[in-house]
């Protein structure tokens, strides 16, 4: 069985009983983490939290060994990574003695994590967690510094993890020479019988931060276009800010058939999709939306824009509606009869279970990281539970 360490600043957003906003890396690390551990491996996560902070961990996380990461406050201004954080995060690296190191998000620390890897003789693993890191998109929030250290990072890495064929093709061009997998995220819910699947189903849904990658005036347009559809809105503000997504806010406010339900943890989200006709994605651009397994979980099928759908995921397997407009998306909607719903619903639920199950990807994960081949989808839940490596 392989040892991994996880390295995550922001995951210890949904380790703590009050959960705190994350995005969606954290999301899909937590399925890894989740599937890895039922499959027998060890696993260990460094992440931003303080020794205080344990107390609050919640109880599913028992068999996870969590270490803090380093102080933010401890070096010298300027040269923190080279007076605390790299010396730091070497010695727990070293302790834990780690097969893989595997990061959820590139950034320009990247480098120096690649750094200890190879120094240790510890595989480096990195996971590509949005499209926008490999074109100029990363401009919009990333200094050239930042871009410089970020790009040097995934090149440090020994296994390179892409979520849809963009990312494979850019990274292919940046580095063809490096071992570079494409592996579909895992989902996990914890205790999910403790979720009422929906019966009423009377609102579309929408969740994610608040921010100019999630296009709340897409979400505003559509809003109006479908005066009589319900909508409930899930999240909150990020601390990207930009005026865009303050004035759409403002006017999504305004909107009668619109409901504000603020921020939701795990399991409520869960419930929030049950409830929900459609999950509703109006982002600019996303790497592979976590949200969209989650909605397929609970039977919820999914309304996207040509601009997310990796893959073809969502059109190819006819699991929702892809969309070029909010007019678009009108005509569409008016066209789908009860027994046309009824059959998206049955092909979310048969979709998500076959390929997204947290310990036969999980299973796949390892393969990967081994140089094996993947194992193929099960062909009910029944058998893909019965996953587990040996």
């Amino acid at each position: 069985m392989a040892k991994v360490l996880f390295h995550d600043h922001k995951l210890a957003n949904i380790l703590f009983t009050d959960e705190l906003p994350s995005g969606g890396a954290a999301v899909q690390t937590y399925g890894w983490i989740h599937g890895l551990l039922a499959n027998g491996h060890q696993v260990s996560l460094i992440t931003d939290l303080d020794e205080e902070e344990k107390m609050d961990i919640k109880s599913e996380f028992s068999d996870l060994e969590i270490i803090p990461s380093f102080d933010y406050s401890k070096g010298v201004k300027w040269l923190r990574w080279v007076t605390h954080r790299y010396p730091d995060t070497y010695r727990k690296i070293k302790k834990i003695n780690p097969d893989y190191v595997y990061e959820s998000i590139p950034n320009w620390g990247s480098y120096f994590l690649g750094k200890i890897c190879r120094s240790l003789g510890t595989k480096y693993v990195l996971r590509i967690s949005n499209d926008s890191f490999l074109d100029d998109r990363i401009l919009k929030n990333y200094t050239k510094f930042d871009r410089y250290f970020l790009m040097k990072g995934i090149e440090m890495a020994d296994i390179i993890l892409v979520q849809n064929d963009y990312q494979l093709a850019a990274i292919k061009k940046y580095f063809p020479k490096k071992n570079i997998k494409k592996i579909s995220n895992p989902i996990y819910v914890h205790e999910p019988e403790k979720i009422i699947m929906g019966a009423e189903k009377d609102y579309i849904a929408w969740a994610g931060l608040f921010q100019y990658q999630k296009n709340l005036k897409l979400l505003y347009q559509i809003a109006s276009a479908l005066p009589k559809e319900k909508f409930k809105i899930a999240g909150t503000l990020s601390s990207k800010e930009d005026e865009e997504t303050y004035e759409y806010l403002g006017k999504l406010e305004k909107l009668p058939n619109v409901e504000f339900v603020g921020f939701l943890e795990r399991r409520q989200v869960l419930a929030f999709f049950a409830n929900a006709k459609y999950l509703l994605n109006t982002s600019r651009y996303e790497g592979f939306s976590n949200t969209f397994l989650e909605a397929m979980m609970m039977g919820t099928p999914i309304l996207t824009s040509e601009h997310v759908n990796p893959d073809f995921l969502i059109s190819g397997n006819n699991l929702g509606i892809v969309y070029r407009s909010s007019e678009d998306l009108s005509t569409k909607l008016v066209k789908v009869d009860k027994p046309a719903y009824e059959q998206m619903v049955s092909r979310v639920l048969d979709y998500v279970a076959k390929n997204h199950n947290y310990k036969l990807v999980a299973a796949n994960l390892m393969r990967l990281l081994e140089g094996k081949e993947t194992l193929e989808a099960e062909s009910s839940r029944a058998q893909v539970d019965e996953v587990v490596l040996s």
